[in-house]
């Protein structure tokens, strides 16, 4: 027996999407065993949370996945720093009652080890989302604008500093939920050492192994990039990683 006839947990450490089918299955043999049991579902990454709309031809995937989890009867869903608001609502829309974890824990470690003047949000989305978020840190911030070329798989064409104080020998921490291959951190850090910026710091929540890939890590650009190990499994020496755990 592996189970609790009244309240289950269930965490997904998402890689790929077996994980996701792993996840179903193991919440439907609870069905079977226990019909009465509770299980709650710990995602602190959310598979699918970046396709929260339809853009060209590439799907809503997050509405859809939300269907579907909707479908097996969690008693609540746990999510660190999800990726917008649109991936809570669809959660929610479905019926789930969605709990969002604790980040200021993770962004105070980083704060406390590099000691910022100031925090950088790279795009409006961040800068709408994190200072809500992150109220109770006490440090001045701006935000930076990417255009994309969206006829051209997203690519970024330009970026500029919105209303970005003096920078000059200034350390700036970016702050950011999900990074690929780093190509907004590339294009944000250029922007903030061509403004003075004398050392800049990235914390990114939920980093892809693809960022190895990219050439953020190479560009000399950042001295030192924080995440957590809800996706990352690699190792870079310029990259420190939080082994997450839930409060």
């Amino acid at each position: 027996k592996v189970f609790d006839e009244k309240l289950n947990t269930i965490e997904m450490n998402f890689k790929d999407n077996r994980d996701v089918t792993a996840v179903l299955f193991a919440r439907q043999w609870l069905k079977d065993k226990a019909p009465s049991a509770k299980c709650k579902l710990i995602m602190k990454y959310c598979p699918y949370e970046r396709m929260d709309r339809e853009i060209n031809d590439q799907l809503f995937s997050m509405k859809y996945f939300a269907e579907i989890l909707s479908k097996f009867d969690f008693e609540s869903i746990e999510i660190l720093d999800p990726h917008s608001q649109i991936c809570v609502n669809e959660l929610k829309d479905k019926g789930m009652n969605v709990e969002i974890l604790d980040l200021e824990y993770y962004i105070n470690k980083v704060i406390d080890d590099f000691n910022p003047d100031y925090l950088f949000y790279p795009d409006k989305g961040a800068a709408k989302k994190y200072p809500q978020i992150l109220k109770n840190i006490d440090i001045p911030y701006f935000f930076g604008a990417k255009l994309r070329d969206l006829e051209n798989k997203g690519r970024i064409k330009d970026y500029e500093l919105i209303e970005a104080p003096d920078l000059k020998d200034k350390k700036i921490l970016i702050i950011d939920d999900i990074c690929s291959r780093g190509g907004t951190f590339y294009y944000s850090a250029k922007a903030l050492h061509e403004a003075g910026a004398n050392n800049i710091y990235l914390y990114i929540t939920h980093c892809e192994n693809t960022i190895l890939e990219g050439e953020l890590l190479t560009s000399g650009l950042i001295e030192k990039i924080y995440t957590t190990n809800s996706i990352f499994t690699k190792k870079h020496k310029k990259i420190e990683v939080f082994k997450l755990w839930i409060l």
